[in-house]
């Protein structure tokens, strides 16, 4: 099942026939003599950690199959690293017409294509914030329609991440936002925070930035007697700033905390985050994608939440001179268990 992914260019494309079952000989031969199911799968894989993402897409069909499904014993994913919405839609026109089974997509900007294309495939998207204030559900329960998949950024999402926050800073009260007001992921997800915030105890201090310099301005400005921490929505703004926001971090000694754990790993600004793993929303999709290849309707299955991690950069804490509940005296990067805590009413 080779599969090949570039960094580089607006589209990249990969096929991979993905074994599901088991099969016996006779149940090989008999799906060979078929075309397999056709699955695109499309978004900006770089951002994602796209090679991540699909090990766990096709973890997911191979849990999501059965044995005695022999139309299921093979799918083939046509991978395609697209970074615009322009993009995605010359990719998804060309592909609906040869027959696509199903489109997973990746992020907004793919979802939005792939729904202004179709009305009739399925789509699993994978992740979008909030699909019920996109509008590309009626609800989380009962989707309708050809959509589905999962969502890292509503009420419910939001209320989870504050949550990990204060498990790792307990003393958290003031939590300044950075949030592109002109980005919709960054709109929707700072309704559900403001939403879901004062029942968790937390005070949102918002600082709308538009872009790196304006990242560095807002930070620059903040202080102890403004905030315990800074929350950064927005991942292109944390790669844009780069080495400089680091040194702001550490001059002003709050705790910079984001939603996407690769980031802990690959900015060392970023002290901890709080979300879902590349391959944990694969797999979940994967699973998604197999009961619809086995006849389930979109409108039928609810759209999911991810588990999120909690991922400490343990040595940004210490220069910070911030001590996390549970971590260890020694290492780099610390996984810790995220409580569970149950559901708040209204949320």
């Amino acid at each position: 099942m080779p599969i090949s992914l570039k960094a580089g260019g607006a589209s990249v494309t990969a096929l991979a026939a993905v074994v599901l079952l088991a099969a016996a000989a006779p149940l090989w031969a008999q799906t060979q003599q078929q075309e397999p199911p056709h699955v695109l799968v499309i978004g900006p894989m770089v951002k994602i950690d796209g090679r991540l993402f699909i090990g766990g897409l096709m973890e997911g069909l191979q849990e999501g199959a059965t044995a005695g499904d022999p139309d299921l014993s093979r799918v083939r994913l046509d991978i395609k690293n697209v970074a615009s919405g322009d993009g995605a839609k010359a990719v998804i026109g060309p592909a609906i017409d040869a027959g696509v089974k199903a489109i997973v997509t990746i992020y907004g900007q793919s979802t939005q294509a792939a729904t202004a294309a179709t009305n009739k495939v399925p789509i699993v998207f994978c992740p979008v914030a909030d699909a019920v204030a996109a509008k590309l559900v009626v609800s989380n329960e009962a989707p309708g329609g050809n959509l589905t998949g999962v969502s890292n950024g509503d009420a419910a999402a939001s209320r989870r991440r504050l949550e990990g926050f204060q498990q790792m800073l307990p003393g958290l009260k003031r939590l300044a936002v950075l949030f592109d007001p002109g980005f919709p992921p960054d709109k929707t997800q700072m309704k559900n925070l403001e939403q879901v915030a004062p029942s968790t105890g937390i005070t949102l201090v918002l600082r709308p930035v538009e872009d790196a310099n304006a990242t560095m301005a807002a930070l620059q400005a903040l202080g102890s007697n403004d905030a315990d921490a800074i929350f950064i929505l927005k991942e292109a703004t944390l790669r844009r700033a780069g080495p400089g926001l680091k040194r702001v971090a550490w001059n002003q000694k709050l705790p910079i905390l984001v939603s996407d754990p690769d980031l802990v790993v690959t900015f060392p600004a970023a002290m901890a985050a709080v979300g879902p793993r590349p391959g944990d929303l694969g797999k979940i999709c994967g699973r998604i994608t197999a009961r619809i290849l086995k006849g389930a309707k979109p409108a039928d299955l609810p759209v999911e939440h991810p588990d999120f991690e909690l991922l400490l950069n343990l040595q940004t804490a210490q220069r910070l001179g911030v001590t996390v509940p549970g971590a260890p005296s020694e290492g780099n990067f610390v996984e810790l268990r995220a409580r569970k805590t149950p559901p708040a009413e209204g949320s």
